[in-house]
């Protein structure tokens, strides 16, 4: 543990630490964390306190001349927890985003990373997400695929999302379709599986898919309502349940996605 430790710390740095003086305090304090980096795990500051104890690792944090972290808040937090003086070497062209990057070649940023880095920032759109997520709770992809004009999240919109671009297009539109799911909830416990939040989102934009309809059969035929193993799977289903009971000149056909888009 203790050498992989190390060497993903190496990894971040290269040759980074033999080109700069690394300074030993024991006021912790001085010390600030950056604006906008992810959150503290406290669960990881224990572990790494019990492998600072250990071991006697001096790993120098990286801070820029204000004495902001830019590279070690867990490890600054470990070291507190365990009384011991720090090391740390002082630059000042790191950015957030090289943080950024340099997190997620180590220990790997989490769409709640993402997330909450943003609503630090005072990002409105990721502080409604953030509002959103705890109102309903789903997921930060399914509310993502809620509040988007998609359905769903494709490598381009997730790729703007970690850059700080999310924005919400329906504010209202997202809570009401987040409030069918919930009731779905009540008859299918698959209800949060992404593949069916992103089915019935693909339903929901479908102009002949009618809400009411569609609930008085599932209240009726809840049964038939199964887990699956696809959206597309999900959207077939949706619409033998939608069509039960109705004449086939009535009977409504769902799109499917195509996944060669």
């Amino acid at each position: 543990m203790q050498k992989l430790f190390i060497l993903n710390l190496n990894k971040q740095r290269g040759n980074e630490m033999s080109n700069n003086k690394i300074y030993t305090t024991k006021d912790l304090n001085q010390f600030k964390f950056l604006k906008g980096n992810r959150s503290v795990q406290e669960a990881w500051v224990r572990k790494l306190a019990e492998l600072i104890k250990e071991n006697d690792l001096q790993i120098p944090i990286i801070v820029d001349d204000k004495m902001r972290v830019q590279d070690g808040q867990h490890r600054l937090e470990a070291y507190k927890l365990c009384g011991f003086p720090i090391s740390y070497i002082i630059k000042d062209n790191f950015t957030l985003e090289t943080v950024r990057e340099v997190n997620a070649n180590a220990k790997k940023w989490a769409m709640t990373d993402y997330m909450m880095s943003f609503v630090k920032l005072g990002n409105r759109e990721y502080q409604l997400l953030e509002w959103f997520v705890k109102t309903y709770e789903f997921s930060i992809i399914a509310s993502v695929s809620m509040l988007n004009d998609k359905g769903y999240v494709d490598s381009k919109i997730l790729k703007d999302f970690k850059k700080g671009g999310f924005v919400i297009k329906d504010l209202e539109w997202g809570k009401t379709q987040a409030r069918r799911l919930k009731w779905i909830g009540e008859f299918f416990q698959y209800y949060k599986k992404r593949n069916f939040i992103s089915a019935m989102l693909s339903c929901y934009q479908n102009k002949t898919f009618k809400w009411e309809i569609f609930k008085k059969r599932l209240e009726n035929n809840s049964s038939k309502l199964k887990n699956q193993g696809s959206r597309n799977d999900f959207i077939v289903n949706i619409e033998r349940i939608y069509n039960i009971g109705t004449a086939d000149k009535n009977k409504i056909r769902l799109d499917l996605y195509d996944y060669k888009r």
